[in-house]
């Protein structure tokens, strides 16, 4: 009998991966850290319904080839792919929010004069 792969274990990679994000320094013209925060937040926040959604498809492809993946000898490396599959994409959505919401990465702002 095949048991799924549990979402429990992808949602709760989900709260790492957030984690992660918050270590880029993000800046805005004329605006404040409070506001960044609250700005990084909600990109966050509204990210997290396709990070999640990423997350559920890979976990339903592991519970249904994951008996492949154990035999081939390749779980791991799927788990792997899988993950960073969910952390790019929470970089990429979290990104265009920021990038919207006029703020550029630290490495990218112009130099001070």
């Amino acid at each position: 009998m095949r048991r799924p792969f549990p979402t429990l274990s992808a949602l709760a990679g989900f709260g790492l991966l957030l984690s992660g994000c918050a270590s880029q320094s993000w800046v805005k013209p004329g605006g404040d850290e409070a506001q960044m925060r609250a700005d990084y937040r909600e990109c966050v926040r509204l990210a997290q319904p396709a990070v999640e959604r990423d997350a559920r498809i890979e976990s339903d492809i592991m519970s249904t080839r994951g008996d492949d993946y154990r035999r081939s000898g390749s779980m791991m490396t799927r788990r792997g792919i899988a993950d960073a599959r969910t952390s790019g994409r929470q970089d990429d959505e979290i990104y265009s929010c920021m990038r919207s919401r006029g703020y550029m990465t630290a490495d990218q702002a112009p130099p001070a004069k």
